[in-house]
């Protein structure tokens, strides 16, 4: 018979432990770990204020997303808001982004929603729309002058929307659209311009918000919601594209002396200028109208647009950099420097330099960094992303366009919510795409399905080739489904 062992001197029986124990454990254990993630991702102080009535602090958060959400729970018409450690204001319920605040020779640096760089300047138009702040309280999403953007909310001030803020806007004047720019948000006198012919969905006794130029509406808390949620309630059911802001280069519009004069008189100018500095009545752009068209003809650059550029930049021609250094379109006149504006031998000289050297090889040359298309534009697309640091530039050089009696050629327009890609031939290779917004200039008849535009810049064997000359041949092609009816399709 066998015996049982004799358990070993001090031993134990093992015992499992309870499960309520080890219940409780886990339990510990992750709450621990909950709270050391809290604590782990604090990212500052954050205070919900409602300026409804007395201010009311209702929460302070360590996270602004606590904080943000919070805010979120205010009606959207209601003055929230959320204040950092440091008492900077971070995050509205609704409102504007005031740009304001900085000398003129200093820029506000941003941030596209495709991550790349841009700038303007809140001397030549101060407010935004406030779309939202970034999970870390230290960035503002905004719209302005069509581009969206992210900037560091040091950078800004954000200000409540209410009804006697000086905000920009839209409204019609006779058969023009006039864009009333803000120049300050407390009754600062705005600047008011005609950009163009006025579509048919603008009233006459209305005054509209658009914060990008083709959406607009009569509410600005409509907007405001519309913009951030991506639906409809813009008066306009298609998004109107300006022809005159929206127009490429590579067309022709034949300007004569007398036609460029003719916009120089009613300002009371009617002598050419000669030397520094010129009398009332001078400019150095009177009687050059047929000196911009000869250049049109040697290099295929729109005759018309380029004297509206002139006539911006330059003050009707009557600057000292148009007199004394022959620079007519600002070029090297950089906000920090001015003074650093390019020289020339003469007016010519300086309307081929910038046809050749800044349009073909730089605006119009889709193998540039700075091409985003060859139109006036705004922030978003067009000449005026890498041009100017006022963000209305394009619109201006429009109005002068206007005013100079040009009429738009047939338009398609894609609105930069997919990329564009052109073709050498109908189903070839691709010779470049548009990143962003896209406008494109009838060339021909459609055929096997696509549709021939110009090309932004001359073509050899099917590729970019900006160091010859621009042809009339030089076409590209684009899918027939694009050539929708345009909204860009100049007003009445």
């Amino acid at each position: 018979m066998k015996k049982r062992g004799k358990r070993q001197a001090g031993s134990r029986a093992r015992r499992r432990p309870r499960r309520s124990v080890v219940a409780a454990g886990v339990i510990l254990l992750c709450m621990a770990v909950v709270w050391l993630g809290f604590r782990l991702t604090e990212n500052g102080v954050f205070t919900v204020i409602d300026y409804s009535a007395d201010p009311q602090e209702i929460a302070t958060y360590r996270h602004f997303g606590f904080a943000a959400s919070r805010l979120n729970e205010l009606d959207p018409k209601a003055p929230g808001c959320i204040v950092n450690g440091d008492g900077k204001v971070v995050a509205i319920r609704s409102g504007v982004v005031d740009f304001s605040g900085k000398p003129v020779t200093e820029n506000t640096d941003y941030t596209t929603e495709r991550g790349e760089p841009g700038y303007l300047n809140g001397s030549y138009g101060v407010d935004g729309l406030y779309l939202g702040t970034s999970g870390d309280g230290r960035r503002v999403k905004f719209m302005m002058a069509g581009v969206t953007g992210w900037v560091d909310v040091q950078d800004i001030s954000l200000r409540f929307y209410s009804d006697s803020l000086s905000l920009s806007g839209y409204s019609r004047y006779e058969d023009s659209l006039v864009h009333q720019v803000s120049t300050g948000l407390d009754g600062q006198e705005p600047l008011a311009y005609s950009i163009g012919g006025c579509p048919d969905f603008i009233d006459g006794d209305a005054f509209y918000y658009s914060y990008d130029g083709h959406r607009f509406y009569r509410d600005f808390y409509e907007m405001s919601q519309a913009v951030r949620e991506g639906e409809g309630s813009a008066v306009n059911e298609a998004p109107w594209y300006n022809p005159w802001q929206f127009t490429p280069h590579r067309c022709l519009s034949e300007l004569t002396n007398a036609q460029g004069n003719a916009v120089l008189e009613r300002q009371g100018i009617n002598a050419a200028a000669g030397s520094w500095p010129v009398e009332a009545n001078q400019s150095v752009l009177y009687d050059a109208g047929d000196l911009f068209s000869r250049v049109q003809n040697e290099d295929y650059l729109n005759a018309r647009m380029m004297f509206a550029v002139a006539l911006n930049e330059s003050g009707y021609g009557q600057s000292e950099y148009a007199v004394v250094n022959h620079n007519v379109f600002g070029h090297g006149a950089v906000d920090e420097n001015p003074d650093a504006a390019s020289g020339y031998g003469s007016l010519e000289a300086c309307v081929q330099s910038h046809a050749w050297d800044w349009l073909q090889k730089k605006y119009a040359n889709p193998e540039n960094d700075v091409w985003h298309g060859s139109w006036f534009g705004d922030k978003a697309s067009g000449i005026n992303v890498m041009y100017a640091s006022d963000p209305y530039w394009g619109e201006k050089a429009a109005s002068f366009l206007y005013r100079l009696g040009f009429q738009a050629p047939a338009l398609i327009v894609r609105d930069g919510s997919e990329p564009s890609a052109v073709y050498a031939n109908p189903g070839g290779a691709v010779v470049y795409t548009f990143q962003g917004p896209a406008v494109f200039i009838v060339a021909g008849e459609a055929r096997d399905g696509y549709v021939p535009v110009r090309s932004e810049a001359p073509l050899s064997q099917g590729k970019v080739d900006v160091e010859i000359p621009y042809e009339e041949s030089d076409v590209v092609w684009i899918p027939e489904q694009w050539a929708q009816p345009a909204a860009a399709e100049p007003a009445a």
